[in-house]
């Protein structure tokens, strides 16, 4: 695929491309009788419509080519990660229960459809059915899977898979996104300021030698206590990738598949500098630090690793998923380069970049500092 349309003329050549494409497949499928996909007569109805800033078309993180022939006005954001920072909350009728936890940041979240669904649980399909959407928002992999939505819904309904959740991925999708929303101005405010907070950090910490740098353990926590075994995450899933950025080495990067269990023994062998805690919890919706704290106290109890260096130097932290995983990463990002590299980044703020993110992007007056749980220890 191209690069995703960013200046009115790019939106309009895009347009020109895609539709000679549809005129091109639609002529080969009605008259020529090949078995491909092709734009319907309604399609090119609405096209004639909007033309030329519509059709529109990009590649979501499922590897599946998206077109929309009209603006979006009836969105279900199954994924609402990037719709506010994009000023598009008007666009969205209905969210996935599990975005409600934002409510408290984002109130407007309180106005929409329930449509059901997040962690273990499907979505209310009668619901996303009777409110009528013009597209659908989700995940590549996270919810309900793969083609779940595809299969039941119309095909007049696109399903658009953009995850914006994963660092490397974060900037591309958020772009796509405002294309397809007409958001292309707002997507590269943001992407500007990503840059503009990520990209010094990266540059500093890309000067420290190899030999120098952090060996961290990820401790991945369930609630469920074991002085034995920790379940950890390797090279193969994305957290790896957290470390990669805050040029710090996991120990456990080859040592396991994509998540698995690991002995205690093994980690005082290999004896971390770092153990950082990914936590399932926390967010703006509750201040109850319990959860991040209850982690945080197991590691240093754990009788095997008191002699460990994380242990000894105090050095063991807590994040939670839901202040990594999306647009928030920026200040995520630059806590936990704060903690890898204490003295490098002394003058850095993560607080301050984070309640940036929310004055400026989300619109609210949310104090970051006084609400929500996002790290453990402060």
């Amino acid at each position: 695929m191209n690069q995703t349309p960013v200046t009115p003329d790019e939106v309009h050549d895009k347009a020109s491309e895609v539709l000679g494409q549809e005129i091109i497949s639609y002529m080969k499928a009605e008259y020529l009788h090949e078995n491909i996909p092709h734009p319907s007569l309604e399609n090119f109805k609405q096209t004639l419509i909007y033309y030329p800033e519509y059709p529109r078309q990009i590649e979501d993180s499922s590897g599946k080519i998206i077109t929309i022939h009209k603006p979006l006005e009836r969105i279900l954001a199954y994924n609402y990660h990037a719709i506010s920072l994009l000023h598009s909350n008007d666009k969205v009728i209905g969210v996935a229960h599990s975005a409600l936890a934002d409510s408290d940041v984002i109130p407007s979240l309180n106005n929409k459809i329930d449509i059901g669904g997040g962690g273990p649980y499907e979505p209310d399909f009668e619901r996303i059915l009777s409110s009528e959407p013009d597209a659908l928002l989700s995940y590549s992999n996270l919810g309900p899977g793969k083609d779940f939505f595809e299969n039941r819904l119309p095909n007049s309904i696109p399903v658009i898979r953009l995850d914006i959740i994963r660092p490397q991925t974060i900037r591309e999708e958020i772009i796509k996104l405002g294309y397809l929303l007409d958001k292309q101005k707002e997507a590269q405010e943001y992407v500007t300021w990503y840059d503009s907070v990520v990209n010094p950090i990266k540059f500093k910490i890309a000067q420290i030698p190899p030999d120098k740098r952090a060996r961290v353990f990820l401790d991945v926590w369930n609630g469920n206590a074991s002085f034995t075994e920790r379940k950890t995450n390797s090279a193969s899933d994305p957290y790896n990738q957290y470390c990669v950025d805050a040029g710090v080495i996991n120990i456990a990067a080859h040592a396991v598949g994509p998540s698995g269990t690991i002995d205690t023994e093994w980690i005082m062998k290999e004896n971390p500098d770092v153990i950082l805690g990914l936590a399932y919890k926390g967010g703006y919706n509750t201040d109850n630090i319990t959860d991040l704290k209850d982690q945080y106290d197991e590691i240093m109890q754990l009788p095997l690793l008191q002699n460990s260096s994380a242990i000894r130097n105090n050095r063991v932290y807590i994040i939670g998923f839901r202040f990594t995983n999306g647009p928030t990463y920026p200040a995520a990002f630059a806590t936990m380069a704060k903690w890898m590299y204490p003295e490098l980044f002394r003058d850095l703020n993560p607080e301050e970049i984070h309640q940036e993110y929310v004055n400026r992007f989300l619109g609210s007056n949310y104090t970051v500092s006084d609400h929500g749980v996002y790290y453990y220890p402060k």
